[in-house]
């Protein structure tokens, strides 16, 4: 069960949820009014969420080691 809830598919569109839901909030506030620290910390936050986004698709999956078999014989 977890294995599905934790799956690659699931991080994508998790990450793509955020983006939207990121840049749409600081979208509306922006459109409400803001003072400059208040826009930089909405970009930040849209820039992270962006970051996390490319980090899931392009991250490496672990490499699972070789395992030698030794016969005693």
């Amino acid at each position: 069960m977890l294995r599905k809830l934790f799956s690659q598919k699931t991080a994508e569109w998790g990450t793509t949820a955020l983006v939207l839901a990121s840049a749409g909030l600081a979208g509306h506030q922006a459109a409400l009014g803001m003072t400059q620290a208040q826009f930089m910390g909405a970009a930040t936050a849209i820039l992270g969420s962006v970051m996390a986004a490319v980090m899931v698709r392009i991250w490496p999956m672990p490499e699972k080691a070789p395992v030698r078999v030794r016969k005693d014989d």
